[in-house]
């Protein structure tokens, strides 16, 4: 799986599979996205109330994390077959 940003007028992919991280500009200020251990989250943002920290990190095909405010827009993209397959029921949007 690969990580896909939307920043603005920007668009970044990062591989999933590799711990890294970007800092990004927005309209309210600087968001930082970063992947670790197969996972990517959102973990500090100049946003007023922070609810793309506390939506936490995904990992599986076709989730996404967002911060409104900063127009910052990050999801999971499969890239092999093998990472299409579905992931099952997810429980929190059932």
């Amino acid at each position: 799986m690969r990580v896909e940003i939307e920043a603005l007028d920007e668009h970044f992919v990062l591989p999933l599979a590799e711990d890294g991280g970007l800092t990004l500009d927005g309209p309210v200020g600087k968001t930082r996205v970063e992947v670790k251990s197969g996972a990517v989250f959102i973990s500090d943002s100049d946003c007023r109330d922070k609810l793309c920290i506390a939506m936490g990190e995904i990992s599986s095909t076709s989730a996404w994390v967002a911060c409104l405010p900063n127009r910052v827009f990050v999801r999971l993209v499969a890239v092999t077959s093998e990472d299409a397959q579905s992931p099952g029921v997810d429980s929190v949007a059932f």
